[in-house]
């Protein structure tokens, strides 16, 4: 979150901890700034841009306006979301979510509602390791039967 946002609340701007936004509030962002809730741009510069790598693993950064241009709100570009970065421009934007809500916050919810499952990867190596310890241990009780049958003492055969 960034630490202070400008809000435009009653008719005057003011700086507020971000913390402190709600939905329904109008708050500003320029080039630098990180996008302190789910928003809905009013009026943008020509060239602002908001970079979504955080959320979706796009590397550029993404134009923005204030067109709704598709349906699907991770694809239109009237919208901007929590957690991502606006590295050049400037816009006039609506808090339409906050914390949980946003569309970050909902990606997290499912990360973290999801059961530990083992990865294919992880599971093989388990097998892997099963195997190999139950050759050594097999190996292991072999050769320690084997040197007692040729007469070893027992305290020889355990070292």
């Amino acid at each position: 979150l960034p630490p202070k946002v400008k809000v435009l609340r009653d008719g005057t701007t003011d700086e507020v901890i971000s913390t402190r936004i709600v939905p329904g509030d109008v708050v500003f962002v320029e080039a630098g700034d990180l996008i302190p809730a789910d928003l809905r741009i009013l009026d943008c510069s020509d060239n602002f841009q908001v970079d979504n790598a955080a959320l979706t693993g796009e590397s550029e950064p993404q134009k923005r306006s204030s067109v709704c241009t598709h349906d699907d709100a991770l694809e239109t570009q009237n919208l901007c979301f929590f957690g991502t970065l606006a590295p050049e421009g400037s816009c006039k934007a609506l808090v339409i979510e906050t914390g949980d809500r946003t569309v970050m916050g909902r990606v997290a919810a499912l990360a973290m509602s999801t059961k530990k499952e083992q990865t294919p990867i992880n599971k093989e190596i388990h097998h892997f390791i099963l195997i190999i310890s139950g050759i050594a241990l097999f190996l292991g009780a072999l050769f320690f039967f084997l040197n007692i049958g040729i007469g070893t003492p027992y305290i020889e055969n355990l070292v």
